[in-house]
């Protein structure tokens, strides 16, 4: 409990010393104002039995002691409110830049739903902790105010009601353990059915397509039997403790009752002493509030440890600042090494290695290299080296004569223009989508991209223009709309190198067409690395590659590859017997 106390106390930042003065300063004026009135009760009591008129101008100001401090009160509260706000914002804020952080890695192993729940369910348990803190500051301030309280008035009373206290908390600290591992099993459970409704509602057109309604309906409904069975066990527990604070405390009660009217009985009790002490100890309350607050502390602290899991995630590794020859190539990777192991998203099981070994190839600046081969090859693998999305393990490569490790990540993205074969489309208008390309971007731009891309024309036939929301990854679009859009990001971002991971290699013969001519003319005199499904999307690169098994197998132009008769040649002419059937 102690890491997760100082995990969420550096989560607070600079705000915490504020956070924590102003939460004690409204506890104890609050735990004061409670006592003040229970002691101008006693005071009360005993003019009206003794007729001690001493008794009536200590009230008259503790009445308007009372009314000032609860001015100040509310100012305290007022601003502890204010700070804690700014400290949840902040919390938000570095969430969000956390998750921005993370490498590649990561979200191939991680399901979207899971790290949807942790950056949602996870960061509302941190907010939760807040509320618990607040509940035990004061309550803990007020046991430590009203037994000395208790104490003054009555030393027997005082005595009880700490007893009862030590035997409380010794109680609770049982349940700290058990209580926490139960709810850990809520949010997993919870993490888990958010996995499933994901799935279920992200690939909708293939839940119908292959009629698996019935099949995921029941993998959802034992993940809800799963989630009540664990919800179950932590309320049972929760009933134990809760059942086991309520003797003690009803055992204090009736004790404390039952003396104080054989003491005032035989007078060894003034009853304005009882009124105070039965209206005012008020540890009764503040020992049910600690007894609600350490289950719900424990909810909070599994939420805020799976939390704590993510911001301990290997982040996106900076690129290093290491000496180099520069050279006129406008993309040379030398000896580069690299290796990741694959995960299985189902359970985060490793299921396959992938390695690229001694691997070399360059590009002139303003020519196109293009890279081929099977599926599995490598060739996606090596457009995510270029980004930066994974690090080399060796060698080296350079970018417009420059070592990329001399570039930040930044840097080295803003020198690439990437299009994939499934661009992703934000859910806003088209023209917050292209914009995405470059931020500041005016409107003739983003329209003068658009012409580029041979998007303009279906652009102006949608409902509202360049103002038409896309929906959800794009949903409203077609598929070579989605590719379109996804040219005109790049054009405007006007790259010194294009990356094309094969964009047009799922679309229809027309969309195909429109956007290799979009493509063709972006490219020229633009260092240009093409994936390629179709071989006829590039026959006319100054230089190709075949990748198999992360290496080059051969490589050369359009012509000089065939005239090898070797792994292109078969591949071309496989295609070509395709294309002919």
């Amino acid at each position: 409990m102690v890491k997760d106390i100082k995990f969420i106390f550096d989560l607070m930042g600079k705000n915490k010393a504020k956070y924590f003065t102003l939460l004690t300063i409204w506890c104890i004026i609050g735990s004061f104002v409670d006592m003040t009135l229970s002691y101008s009760l006693k005071l009360l009591t005993d003019y009206f039995i003794y007729k001690d008129v001493d008794n009536v101008l200590m009230l008259i100001l503790i009445f308007s002691g009372t009314i000032v401090t609860s001015i100040f009160f509310c100012i305290f509260f007022h601003l502890h409110n204010k700070v804690k706000e700014d400290i949840l914002r902040d919390i938000r804020i570095k969430t969000f830049k956390e998750v921005q952080k993370l490498p590649s890695s990561y979200f191939k192993k991680t399901h979207s739903g899971d790290l949807v729940s942790r950056f949602n369910a996870d960061t509302q348990s941190v907010i939760t902790v807040f509320g618990r803190f607040e509940d035990i500051t004061e309550a803990v301030i007020a046991i430590f105010l009203r037994i000395p309280f208790v104490l003054l008035l009555d030393l027997r009373f005082g005595a009880i009601l700490l007893g009862f206290s030590t035997l409380t908390g010794i109680l609770n600290a049982l349940f700290i353990k058990p209580l926490r591992e139960k709810h850990k099993a809520i949010l997993e459970n919870k993490a888990a059915l958010s996995k499933e409704a994901t799935e279920a509602v992200t690939g909708f057109t293939a839940v119908r397509m292959f009629s698996l309604s019935s099949y995921l309906k029941t993998k959802f409904e034992k993940g809800v039997q799963d989630n009540f069975n664990s919800g179950w066990k932590a309320a049972k527990t929760y009933t134990l403790q809760r059942g086991l604070n309520g003797i003690i405390w009803n055992s204090s009660n009736i004790l404390t009752t039952i003396l104080g009217c054989i003491f005032v009985i035989k007078g060894t009790l003034q009853a304005g002493n009882y009124m105070a002490i039965s209206t005012g100890n008020g540890i009764g309350w503040s020992v049910s509030v600690l007894i609600s607050a350490v289950p719900n502390l424990q909810k909070a602290f599994a939420g805020s440890n799976r939390l704590k899991q993510l911001y301990d995630e290997n982040k996106e590794p900076e690129l290093y600042d290491i000496e180099g020859t520069g050279s006129d190539m406008g993309l040379e990777l030398s000896k580069v090494e690299f290796s990741y192991e694959g995960y299985d998203k189902t359970d985060g099981n490793i299921s396959n290695q992938f390695k690229i070994s001694a691997l070399s190839m360059k590009i002139e600046k303003g020519k196109t290299l293009a890279l081929v081969g099977d599926s599995g090859g490598g060739k996606s693998t090596i457009a995510k080296l270029l980004l930066g999305l994974f690090k080399i393990d060796g060698g080296q490569i350079q970018i417009n004569g420059k070592p990329y490790k001399k570039y930040t990540l930044e840097q080295l993205r803003e020198e690439m223009g990437y299009v994939p074969q499934d661009a992703y489309i934000f859910n806003g208008t088209i023209m917050e989508n292209i914009k995405y390309g470059k931020i500041d971007a005016t409107d003739e731009e983003i329209i003068s991209a658009a012409v580029s891309a041979n998007a303009h024309e279906f652009i102006k036939a949608q409902p509202n223009g360049y103002e038409t929301i896309v929906g959800e990854r794009g949903i409203r679009l077609s598929g070579g709309q989605r590719q379109r859009i996804a040219i005109a990001r790049a054009i405007i971002k006007n790259p010194s190198i294009l990356l094309l991971d094969e964009a047009t290699s799922s679309l229809d013969s027309e969309s195909e067409k429109m956007i290799q001519d979009a493509l063709d003319r972006f490219m020229k005199n633009k260092t240009s690395i093409v994936i390629a499904h179709r071989l006829s999307t590039i026959i006319n690169a100054d230089h190709i590659c075949y990748i198999k098994d992360g290496n080059v197998a051969e490589e050369g132009t359009h012509s000089e590859l065939l005239e090898k008769k070797s792994l292109y040649h078969d591949l071309y002419y496989r295609e070509f017997a395709n294309d002919i059937t």
